[in-house]
């Protein structure tokens, strides 16, 4: 449904060579929801408080990009891709400008695989993006920072994918550009996604090198997760092991996040789905020191979702979470995602949104 590059031609926005050899999209999603939550903690105070706010990206981020593929011969292409993110309820863009959300340029080949230069998502976050309970880390509500962490984008990226039957092969590398510190600033990872049909397997590893005082620490995230399908559900399970060497106040230094979920077609229009999320903090650092405190409280959540696809590309939805020990998507766990708090006198927090999401 993106507009090709016939019609950019006719605008004269591009060149004319450009139009003779290359294809074009333009695509995004428009995706907007009005929620209301439970034990907020209210400005200057610790007290609960509920609130009632319109946002924007339920459950995809509201974005738009233009994609491009030129033929080179050889089977070979050029691709490339610039996406930026939008606040649909206000229209201010969700970065400090550009395309925050993808900017990359690359060679693929069918048989090669792809490379691609740029700022991009991890493999981490590539690789387990099918795997989260509702499909795509959709923000109502799925603690998705403890899945893929905070750095899922990376600048700086050179990224090889590689498809071999129902086998996909991903691994990424993001240049540090710290003069005299090859290391310090770096990223990498690798993973891999076997899609067997009526069962799926995936796998990846993710490292940031975070700089500190006398050289850098490393952050580590290691994930594996499954798709089984059984007639009109499918189910999902997944774990997330994260270590980090970073010293910073309430960083959490090492952790296991086990999420499961089913998701079910009641018709071909209507789909509900259901989750259950779980993080076992091994060591947290105290809220205003460096010092590991040994098993905080573990929080979990419990999501679910229905789903009316009203066409191919329009959606309404209703949501709902109810998350213990901790705010919605364990923003307080130093995700922050969505900027949930939990009021300091409350143990859990809930929230119910209804959306809509147009896709072009």
């Amino acid at each position: 449904m993106g507009k090709r590059m016939s019609a950019l031609c006719g605008l004269g926005l591009v060149s004319a060579s450009a139009c003779a050899q290359s294809t074009i999209t333009l695509y995004g999603v428009a995706d907007i929801y009005t929620e209301f939550l439970t034990h907020q903690a209210a400005p200057g105070d610790k007290s609960s408080a509920s609130l009632v706010r319109m946002a924007s990206g339920g459950k995809s981020g509201s974005r738009w990009g233009l994609k491009g593929v030129e033929e080179l011969g050889g089977g070979w292409q050029a691709a490339f891709r610039l996406e930026s993110g939008i606040n649909l309820n206000n229209g201010t863009g969700t970065g400090a400008g550009g395309f925050d959300r993808s900017a990359w340029v690359g060679l693929q080949h069918e048989r090669w695989g792809a490379l691609r230069l740029g700022h991009q998502y991890t493999t981490l976050f590539d690789v387990m993006e099918r795997y989260s309970p509702t499909g795509a880390y959709s923000t109502l509500y799925e603690p998705a920072g403890a899945i893929v962490g905070v750095n899922f984008r990376e600048n700086n990226v050179a990224k090889y994918l590689a498809k071999i039957g129902p086998l996909t092969l991903e691994t990424h590398y993001s240049f540090g550009g710290t003069p005299g510190a090859f290391q310090s600033s770096a990223a990498y990872g690798a993973g891999f996604d076997y899609a067997g049909g009526a069962f799926s397997l995936a796998a990846a590893f993710d490292n940031v090198n975070t700089p500190q005082p006398g050289g850098f620490a490393h952050f580590r995230r290691y994930a594996a997760a499954a798709i089984a399908s059984v007639g009109r559900a499918q189910l999902l399970a997944g774990v997330t092991h994260g270590q980090s060497g970073v010293a910073a106040p309430s960083v959490v230094t090492r952790y296991m996040f086990w999420w499961a979920g089913v998701r079910y077609a009641i018709t071909p229009y209507l789909q509900a789905i259901g989750a259950f999320y779980y993080e076992d903090i091994r060591a947290q650092n105290a809220p205003n020191a460096q010092t590991p405190t040994p098993h905080p409280a573990n929080p979990q959540q419990v999501t679910l979702q229905l789903n009316y696809f009203l066409s191919k590309a329009v959606t309404l939805y209703l949501a709902g979470g109810y998350a213990r020990r901790a705010a919605l998507d364990f923003d307080n766990y130093n995700y922050n995602f969505l900027h949930y708090t939990l009021a300091g006198d409350r143990a859990s927090s809930a929230g119910m949104a209804l959306g809509l999401r147009k896709l072009f």
